[in-house]
């Protein structure tokens, strides 16, 4: 029932970026009052929930959506104990909470969060949590590349025999991760020796501001890369990047981001140039592939050998939603790309295809230029694209412009599958390889629940095809 000790501090906020620190109670000697502000539809505001609950506290949970809508395990969570509000948020349930448990999606600017007594997010649970202070903790952001990296990176140090766990923005709760450090404590197991942790933009900005402008020091931060995104959610580019340069902390010595980004990442205030290290000047690195090379990088800069990373990486089969190879039906490879919700992701994705590929994109507009990926259009042998506001005002006038023919814009999954297989399959008739990739370079809500629900349609349809 007890709240790790770190966490006296009470916030008052206009918003999450002028947040004032001020001291508080003790709050390990009471059962606390938690609100879930958002509880989402992907598993984290489930495992923060469950977190409390399973130490005795008080949980409410508020979320603009129907129950309906996030599903199963709202019920769960209310046989449980919680107590929920959906369709709306209300200042009483603010001003009841000891602790808002922010969804990385709340815009920090929220007029809710200026009732909050204190705000806290799941990272910054695990972050200030003291269990966590004999561990290293590497930390990975960038637009393209997060998950893979951190996957890439936790599998290679484990197979290395250095215990890693992942967690963050690919759908690993730091509640989860903080619950199981606790049980080893418990149980006097042994911790892990490593924590790799995804973080996106909102996580860094929504961390920055609850530890009170600053952000841990961590064994390695390493930048995937940089395009534009979530300007949808951003004024600009330059805000989006700023999120992502608050992970650069003068504090962090170990600092590696690609050739593109070193100049202006060593104009940051505060950052030792000695500090940053350009990714494509790490030994072996240029010769891995794209997918994988940050992962080489960061395990090389811990002084771990290219042979025993090498020969770990020989086991590594990749992520869901990401370059997946799902499947291959009457000699048609089906890749899904569905996590590619930004043009750049996709162009990246199609280029590194080794099969002549019939490509389904398009979706919902995230405020950015389909330009990015018009070379991925242009080699595709087909173009299958689905309904949505970036299809409509984007992509086919640029495919218009290019003179590029084009299937659809298509209302379903099925529909867009079964008009991209069929081209396929008559591609066969010229060529021994052929592929299927969704690889969107939009975002997916609208027609779908999230991008993982848009790749697990695709995935479905792989697997019901008869042979």
């Amino acid at each position: 029932m007890s709240i790790p000790s770190l966490f006296h501090t009470n916030y008052s906020t206009v918003g999450l970026k002028s947040l004032v620190v001020i001291k508080s109670d003790d709050y390990n000697s009471h059962i606390m009052r938690i609100l879930i502000f958002g509880l989402g539809i992907l598993g984290g505001g489930f495992a923060s929930a469950n977190y409390f609950l399973d130490r005795g506290h008080e949980v409410r949970i508020t979320d603009l959506r129907s129950e309906e809508a996030l599903g199963g395990s709202l019920e769960l969570l209310k046989k449980r104990g919680a107590t929920v509000v959906c369709t709306e948020h209300r200042v009483e349930d603010f001003v009841w909470a000891d602790i808002v448990i922010k969804n990385p999606a709340v815009s920090p600017d929220s007029p809710f969060l200026t009732y909050a007594k204190r705000i806290e997010s799941d990272i910054s649970f695990v972050f200030a949590s003291p269990i966590t202070n004999s561990i290293k903790i590497i930390a990975v952001t960038g637009t393209k590349g997060k998950t893979t990296t951190v996957a890439a990176t936790t599998h290679i140090l484990n197979m290395l025999g250095h215990e890693a766990i992942q967690f963050g923005n690919m759908g690993i709760s730091g509640f989860s991760i903080l619950a199981n450090l606790e049980s080893r404590l418990h149980k006097g197991k042994a911790l892990p020796e490593y924590l790799v942790c995804e973080l996106s933009s909102w996580q860094i900005r929504d961390l920055y501001a609850i530890l009170g402008k600053a952000v841990p020091r961590f064994k390695v931060v390493a930048l995937t890369s940089i395009f534009h995104d979530h300007l949808n959610r951003y004024t600009d580019f330059q805000s989006y990047k700023e999120d992502k340069w608050l992970l650069f902390g003068a504090q962090n010595t170990r600092l590696l981001v690609p050739q593109s980004v070193y100049e202006e990442v060593s104009g940051i205030a505060g950052i030792r140039q000695k500090n940053i290290t350009i990714i494509e000047s790490i030994a072996g690195a240029t010769q891995q592939d794209a997918r994988i090379r940050v992962a080489w990088s960061i395990c090389r800069s811990l002084r771990f050998g290219t042979k025993q990373i090498g020969k770990a990486l020989e086991t590594f089969r990749g992520v869901p939603h990401r370059q997946e190879q799902v499947g291959i039906k009457n000699h048609v490879v089906f890749i899904n790309d569905s996590s590619a919700t930004i043009p750049e992701a996709a162009a990246f994705s199609c280029a590194t295809c080794p099969w002549n590929y019939q490509l389904i994109c398009g979706g919902t507009d995230k405020n950015l230029q389909a330009e990015g990926m018009v070379q991925a259009l242009k080699e595709a042998k087909g173009i299958h694209v689905l309904a949505g506001s970036f299809t409509e005002d984007k992509l086919i006038p640029l495919l218009e412009k290019e003179h590029l023919a084009f299937s659809g814009p298509f209302d379903s999954m099925q529909a867009v599958f079964d008009s991209a297989y069929a081209a396929a399959l008559e591609d066969l008739a010229l060529q021994d390889n052929v592929a299927v990739i969704l690889s969107p370079g939009a975002a997916s809500f609208g027609m779908f629940r999230h991008e993982f629900d848009r790749g697990d349609q695709f995935r479905a349809l792989v697997d019901n095809l008869e042979e």
